[in-house]
């Protein structure tokens, strides 16, 4: 008896006491602050279109870059609270990035049957196109490898979405670089090599997520 409670009184004292996570503040003011200052060099580096004052006086074009940052500031919120295993009681919040990127998708194509705004640059057929998807890719490839960093240190039981945030969110940054650098606002240019890449990213990064996000 007396050999039992000295085993149990060795173990308990070499035990060691579990590491509470960090609460979702922590991790998302990190993430916001380096998204902050990757999004300014990114925006540096790109530059800004020369028109974007006038561009802003349109309403469908203010409306679609805080949309952009929506986007951006939801996914990045939901990918960190994802990486808990109750969402950290805010479920709901997890529906959100998709909610917005429906209302800004819808928003591109409403305007496929409205008259061309003649503050809006359409240049001719045959500019940049996979050029714009490869730049928002190639933006979002920092801040989605930051993220995933992140949630290897949670206990994600949503891996697919936990990934698809991540990317989601990165990516939304490289569309609001872009979109506020190039001079184009053809709906359909917009919907091809900006969204439609966007969304394919976001898969890609669900996959990524199932991969490397199990535990």
């Amino acid at each position: 008896m007396t050999d039992t409670s000295t085993v149990i009184a060795q173990l308990s004292s070499d035990a060691v006491a579990p590491v509470p996570m960090r609460s979702p503040i922590y991790w998302g003011m990190r993430l916001l602050a380096v998204l902050v200052v990757y999004g300014l060099g990114s925006q540096a580096y790109l530059g800004v279109r020369i028109d974007l004052l006038t561009q802003f006086s349109r309403p469908l074009f203010a409306a679609e870059i805080a949309l952009l940052v929506a986007l951006l500031l939801s996914s990045g919120t939901a990918s960190v609270l994802a990486m808990y295993p109750d969402a950290y009681q805010k479920q709901k919040l997890l529906v959100l990035p998709y909610a917005i990127f429906i209302v800004l998708v819808g928003l591109v194509l409403l305007q496929f049957d409205m008259p061309v705004d003649a503050r809006m640059v359409i240049p001719p057929p045959g500019g940049h196109a996979m050029e714009c998807a490869l730049c928002i890719g190639a933006i979002a490839i920092l801040p989605s490898a930051l993220a995933f960093a992140i949630l290897r240190k949670g206990a994600t039981i949503r891996p697919l979405q936990a990934g698809s945030f991540a990317v989601l969110m990165a990516s939304a940054m490289g569309g609001l670089s872009l979109r506020l650098a190039e001079s184009n606002d053809s709906m359909l240019h917009l919907a091809s090599w900006h969204y439609l890449p966007t969304l394919l990213f976001a898969s890609i990064g669900a996959l990524l997520g199932k991969l490397l996000l199990r535990w």
